[in-house]
């Protein structure tokens, strides 16, 4: 019978720009962050024949992302003076962290209330976001594997793809700690055999590549239907948060799933008067041409597809893939291992 884990509790402030864990990790955010954004507009700009312009856009969007990413090395080494304060617990259930910086909590807030001011969904959703973060816990199911840096003091809890938690410790703490995580790590077995192999990632890169294929024939109905490009947009935006972070998004990919159909129906049944010789009145659909009724078609497939996944969210059959970082494997019945839909 493994020995049961007394709670244990410390507090530590850690660096920020002299910890490699940090510089990568903030690194690999605004790489994500360029590649996502590159996600939503190459799509938009392919599918309106945007295609000249996708270049420069491009190198744009690349200077944006890393002036954002040396302005925040530069807060992190100004205002939070290379530090930041923390709160950490280990326990039979698993790691708790909570952030104890004043600095950090005041700004997410500031930016919460500056981006409704300012009308800003993107600086109100980053101030909510890093509320969100304040307080985590991690289940030991979660954890599939542990690497530990002895010079930084710091203990890496990961599962079969990424970092979930860092762990920094004091001097005094560092090798208890180091001996509880290694304990609850050895309890679940070999973490490169069995379940801890089968990553969430692959199934969700191929949701993601569903997903914007699914939106792409959407932004043609601009040209076909008069449909604002903001629909086809948000629809992807919408769903891709659906697959990775919230389930809840599906509540607001539906109903504009369910307008567009009814948006088709209105516009192409209107009347067209075409003066030449005489006056002629068509339905716009009588003067569609194969390839635009092509493209309808794929259309009216990808919201089949996109509300078949935003049901199954709803119903649980489908859990964001950060969902399952955080429940870890063992969480739930209705988890798929590979990432992907789980079958009937």
């Amino acid at each position: 019978m493994p020995h049961k884990t007394e709670p244990m509790t410390w507090e530590v402030k850690f660096p920020l720009l002299t910890n490699p864990h940090i510089v990568k990790a903030w690194g690999m955010a605004m790489g994500a962050t360029y590649l996502v954004c590159m996600l939503i507009l190459a799509p938009m700009m392919i599918a309106t024949g945007e295609m000249d312009g996708l270049a420069m856009l491009a190198l744009i969007f690349l200077a944006v992302v890393a002036g954002l990413g040396l302005l925040g090395l530069g807060i992190m080494g100004v205002l939070f003076g290379n530090r930041s304060h923390a709160r950490f617990t280990l326990s039979e259930q698993g790691v708790s962290y909570e952030s104890e910086d004043h600095k950090a909590r005041t700004l997410s807030r500031l930016a919460v209330l500056a981006g409704g001011l300012a009308g800003s969904p993107t600086a109100a959703g980053a101030g909510l976001l890093s509320i969100s973060k304040e307080r985590v816990h991690l289940s030991w199911a979660a954890v599939y594997e542990a690497r530990y840096d002895d010079r930084h003091l710091t203990i890496r809890l990961r599962n079969q793809w990424r970092d979930l938690l860092h762990l920094y410790c004091t001097p005094d703490t560092y090798d208890t700690v180091r001996d509880v995580v290694r304990a609850k790590v050895s309890q679940k077995g070999d973490p490169k055999s069995g379940a801890a192999r089968s990553s969430p990632l692959p199934g969700a890169l191929l949701s993601t590549l569903l997903v914007v294929a699914a939106c792409l024939p959407l932004y043609a109905l601009g040209e076909i239907a008069a449909l604002h490009l903001l629909i086809p947009l948000l629809i992807m935006l919408f769903s891709l948060a659906m697959v990775w972070m919230i389930p809840l998004f599906a509540w607001a990919v539906l109903p504009l799933a369910a307008y567009i159909p009814v948006h088709l129906v209105w516009t192409l049944s209107r009347p067209v008067t075409i003066k030449l010789v005489s006056t002629y009145t068509y339905r716009r659909f009588e003067l569609l041409d194969a390839g635009e009724w092509i493209l309808i078609g794929l259309a009216v497939a990808g919201l089949c597809y996109l509300s078949r996944i935003s049901v199954r969210s709803l119903k649980g059959r489908y859990i964001p893939v950060l969902m399952r970082d955080q429940q870890g494997a063992e969480q739930g019945p209705c988890q798929s291992g590979s990432g992907q839909l789980r079958p009937k």
